[in-house]
C-alpha cells in the first residue's frame, strides 16, 4: 500500500484535536456524575486549549497556502 505524499500533513480527525476527544471524555463525566465537581476547571481548561490549538493550525495551514 503506497501512501500519499502529504500523507504528514494530512488531518486524519478534521478540526478535532486530543484536547478536544479529552474536554469531551470529561464533560461526559460530569453529566454522567462520575467525576468529582473540582474537575470542572479542568474540563474548561482543555475546551479552551483544544479550541485555541485549532485557531492556530488553521492561522498555520493560511500561511503556508
Amino acid at each position: 500500500m503506497k501512501l500519499p505524499e502529504n500523507f504528514q500533513n494530512a488531518p486524519t480527525a478534521g478540526k478535532f484535536n486530543t484536547f478536544t476527544f479529552v474536554g469531551l471524555s470529561l464533560i461526559w463525566g460530569h453529566m454522567l456524575n462520575l467525576i468529582s465537581p473540582w474537575w470542572l476547571p479542568l474540563t474548561v481548561l482543555t475546551i479552551v486549549v483544544s479550541y485555541g490549538s485549532e485557531v492556530n493550525a488553521r492561522k498555520k495551514q493560511d500561511l503556508v497556502l
